[in-house]
């Protein structure tokens, strides 16, 4: 498979990195390059998989402007990639929180995408009735290593969250991580290496997300905005991820043509936890044919 990769310059003065791997002729765009790149490259065999680092993260550029806030300028940053590479259409996987982002870009330009896949996707508003970040935090606390836990304290007594913060980054993400997931044990399938990149440090990520997610921004409801949206989309779900199932369910019901794949025993991390069943699925909607399992939800 062919790798290429470099920056987008943006108006601002800011970077974004991007790594192009394979060379087929649909194009994918997956966000969060540094944490998902190396674990979603399968995808290349078949097509061209445009990865990329959102600002402030991985390898792409910081801003410094705090006036720019999520909800605006991810889907900025993504039609970027979009105009740099020169796609009519492109199709989205996008994960996590960048779930939310990607359908926020295909209700605003719905010609320019063909296919989008939510994976494990944050909810379609803030204020549904699923939504209980206590029982979401107990859910991941009773997953927690404890042993884990107290060597992270001990770091942070004997300062090397700040004296060596990539150890401790990889520290953190080894206890906190398998808390998301049905099957922890997955973990050790990761290749990608996120805490390379000093974006990814914890108290780098956490002014991140001081600056660009501040807390008057944390109330949201974007199905009516959905309702613009033309892709067929895929919305997968682990059966174990801490995110209510509630929240996928929702996504399936507010995007006029989306169907629901449930992965039993999964959490929030499906293509590392159940390949064997996330990869033809997606393979099989980027091709045309909604994967079997996928269901639209009543």
């Amino acid at each position: 498979m062919t790798v290429n990769e470099g920056y987008v310059p943006l108006q601002e003065g800011l970077r974004l990195y991007y790594r192009v791997v394979g060379d087929g002729t649909r194009t994918v765009v997956i966000p969060a390059a540094t944490g998902l790149a190396a674990d979603l490259e399968l995808l290349a065999q078949e097509h061209r998989v445009i990865f990329y680092d959102q600002r402030g993260r991985g390898q792409s550029d910081v801003d410094p402007d705090e006036s720019h806030i999520w909800t605006d300028y991810e889907v900025h940053y993504l039609e970027a990639i979009r105009q740099h590479f020169d796609l009519e259409q492109m199709s989205i996987i996008e994960w996590s929180y960048m779930g939310g982002m990607s359908a926020l870009y295909a209700a605003t330009y719905p010609k320019c995408v063909d296919r989008l896949v939510l994976m494990c996707a944050i909810p379609p508003r803030s204020d549904a009735p699923y939504n209980d970040p206590e029982a979401m935090a107990k859910k991941e606390d009773e997953r927690i290593d404890q042993e884990g836990e107290k060597r992270l304290r001990e770091m942070e007594e004997t300062n090397l969250d700040t004296s060596d913060p990539e150890a401790y980054c990889r520290e953190f993400l080894k206890v906190n991580l398998p808390c998301q997931m049905g099957r922890p044990e997955a973990l050790t399938r990761m290749r990608s290496d996120p805490c390379a990149f000093p974006n990814e440090w914890l108290h780098n990520k956490v002014e991140h997300t001081r600056k660009h997610i501040p807390v008057d921004s944390r109330q949201w409801d974007w199905r009516q905005r959905m309702t613009s949206v033309q892709a067929p989309t895929l919305v997968i779900h682990g059966e174990k991820d801490s995110i209510p199932m509630e929240s996928s369910r929702e996504w399936a019901n507010v995007l006029p043509n989306a169907h629901l794949l449930i992965i039993p025993g999964s959490g929030h991390f499906p293509h590392l936890e159940d390949p064997e069943v996330y990869f033809p699925a997606v393979e099989r909607f980027l091709n045309g044919e909604w994967p079997e399992g996928a269901e639209v939800p009543t």
